[in-house]
């Protein structure tokens, strides 16, 4: 009885589809968690703007671009990542509403927006 050693051709081409198809997939895993984090930095980027818009009206100040009842941009100037939000503000009795509204990488729609006492209470 003869005892064959090594590997045929047909169990190295079936482990090269597999580690193909393992390669593929962490490929376009790779590519899934690129987009999410540009998300993630946009959103962080939108809670940033509307954060410095409701603190600088709750100090007393009234943030130029910020200080509407329309969406304007952050900066009249604004270029890059900053040109793509705009920034409305809006009081409502005792509360003060930021929204931030911005076109994602997908070209897609995004608001964020947040609500604080227009005044500290005693």
């Amino acid at each position: 009885m003869k005892c064959a050693r090594g590997f045929s051709m047909v169990e190295v081409l079936i482990s090269l589809v597999v580690l193909a198809v393992g390669v593929l997939g962490l490929m376009r895993f790779q590519g899934y968690l690129f987009h999410q984090q540009i998300l993630a930095n946009d959103y962080n980027a939108a809670t940033n703007l509307a954060q410095t818009a409701l603190e600088q009206r709750h100090a007393g100040a009234s943030p130029a671009w910020c200080d509407q009842e329309n969406f304007a941009p952050p900066e009249p100037n604004a270029s890059g990542t900053l040109a793509r939000f705009q920034c409305r503000s809006a009081s409502k009795g005792d509360q003060t509403a930021v929204t931030v509204r911005w076109t994602t990488s997908d070209g897609e729609a995004a608001e964020l927006s947040l609500t604080a006492p227009s005044r500290l209470q005693p």
